[in-house]
């Protein structure tokens, strides 16, 4: 008797033009969802599993389905609910995941058999035996997972040719803050939870193994150009994927110690809260850092406090930013317009700090009242939500009302400030003139989010508001 066949599906956003500015696999970047191969990696040997990327692929709906989990964000939904009400008149059954589903469970229902709320991992062993005995429930509430639990992750089922080289890893889940926009605390829990060093080094082990002998060449190269070229050519890159790697800063030193072991390059995302901490930045330039994102969110402290992230200090930011640079750490920084405060001006002073501080990329969005998010809930008890067609909750899409400026001014002037960083001159001025962190990871990088850019500021993919 053949084994069951569970198809695991990321999908992507309908319109393919958007999908390639915010879907794009940039050079040195591009890391499939970690999610979806968890849930592959705790699924017993009883069933076939196979992995689905939208972003490069399309749902084989010709091959044979008996199961299908969909986990995506608010702007897959609309995708997402096209894939699995296609699977379902297959007579494949089909469960949809995910924060969006968490926080809107009837709209998810009307699209599948059974929907996932928070985590997944937890519930999935009891979804597979009620499948198997033809009891599936409509609804399964997860809870926060013991990190120390879970395997690696099926990295077998990866597609290479859609990944640049390079590894990901999770090693801490939960968020204390809670930002109004954000609904990690709601998904995840405010409890901060973290994965044993150990279990961390082992697969790191596994996945890297010891550092190869070096070559004449490569150590040519590591004196003549930047000492990290070798790393490159090895392909010991890794992406650490957590929301805020030093949250809990006794577990962030001890992992920091095993990437310096693994001896291995990375990068990830941490809270302002390391500006704070000079000898764990010292550590994190030790084990082989090569860049942090950073959520600077505002340069208006009015707009942080309103948001609720309260370890944010604006008139810090570039001291945190020369603190990385010190260390030969690139900064990604993270930043949101259309908060309440914002006015028409704020997107020339946007740029303009970018550019003068030389952040390595800027990732700037436009602010999107997600649902499950206070935010959302507040919007609407204004009557401030404009559109829910979620396909429009991209981040690149203006969905709501806001208050010092018009939607139109809002939608332009958040690309303005992407022309004027990802513009020739703004990548000289931040890649190439000293301090020049890494410049061959973050050339490349950069001329990628040029071509972006002009997607995003295009009038047929993304056409202005009239007001």
């Amino acid at each position: 008797m053949p084994k069951p066949t569970i198809f695991l599906i990321a999908p992507a956003m309908e319109s393919p033009e958007r999908n390639r500015a915010f879907g794009i696999k940039l050079p040195l970047l591009g890391y499939p969802a970690i999610s979806l191969p968890m849930i592959a990696a705790i699924t017993p040997e009883t069933f076939t599993v196979r992995l689905v990327d939208c972003t490069f692929e399309e749902v084989p709906h010709d091959e044979p389905c008996d199961l299908a989990l969909i986990v995506g964000q608010t702007h897959h939904m609309p995708s997402a609910y096209k894939i699995s009400d296609a699977l379902l008149k297959r007579g494949v059954t089909t469960i949809l995941g995910g924060m969006h589903v968490t926080a809107l469970p009837e709209e998810g229902l009307r699209h599948a058999d059974a929907i996932i709320l928070h985590e997944g991992e937890s519930v999935w062993a009891q979804i597979l035996n009620d499948f198997t005995a033809g009891k599936l429930q409509t609804t399964y509430a997860g809870t926060p997972v013991d990190l120390a639990t879970l395997p690696p992750i099926r990295r077998d089922l990866f597609k290479q040719k859609f990944y640049h080289p390079g590894e990901i890893i999770e090693t801490t889940r939960g968020c204390p803050v809670g930002c109004k926009f954000c609904a990690v605390k709601d998904f995840f829990g405010s409890k901060f939870r973290t994965r044993p060093p150990e279990a961390i080094k082992k697969e790191l082990l596994d996945l890297f193994g010891p550092r190869p002998p070096q070559a004449k060449w490569k150590l040519w190269l590591a004196k003549h150009w930047h000492k990290d070229i070798p790393y490159f050519i090895e392909h010991r890159l890794l992406y650490v994927m957590d929301s805020n790697f030093i949250s809990e800063p006794a577990h962030a030193r001890a992992v920091l110690q095993v990437l310096k072991e693994c001896d291995i390059r990375w990068y990830g995302h941490a809270s302002f809260n390391l500006i704070r901490d000079p000898e764990l930045l010292d550590l994190m330039a030790e084990s082989g850092c090569m860049s942090m994102n950073i959520g600077f969110e505002s340069l208006n402290q009015a707009n942080i406090n309103n948001m609720g992230k309260i370890p944010n200090k604006v008139d810090q930011y570039a001291e945190c930013i020369k603190a990385l640079h010190d260390r030969d750490i690139g900064v990604m920084g993270t930043f949101i317009v259309g908060f309440d405060e914002d006015t028409p001006e704020v997107f020339a002073e946007l740029a303009d700090f970018i550019l003068e501080n030389q952040l390595e990329t800027a990732f700037t969005l436009i602010m999107t009242p997600l649902p499950g998010t206070a935010l959302f809930h507040q919007m609407e008890r204004e009557n401030r939500i404009t559109s829910k067609d979620w396909g429009d909750y991209e981040h690149g899409t203006v969905t709501f009302i806001p208050q010092k400026m018009t939607a139109r001014e809002l939608h332009q002037g958040m690309r303005h400030v992407w022309k004027r960083v990802y513009s020739l001159k703004g990548i000289w001025q931040r890649i190439l003139r000293k301090p020049r962190i890494r410049p061959f990871f973050f050339l490349p990088v950069n001329l990628g989010f040029r071509k972006c850019t002009k997607i995003i500021a295009s009038e047929k993919v993304w056409p202005t508001p009239k007001t």
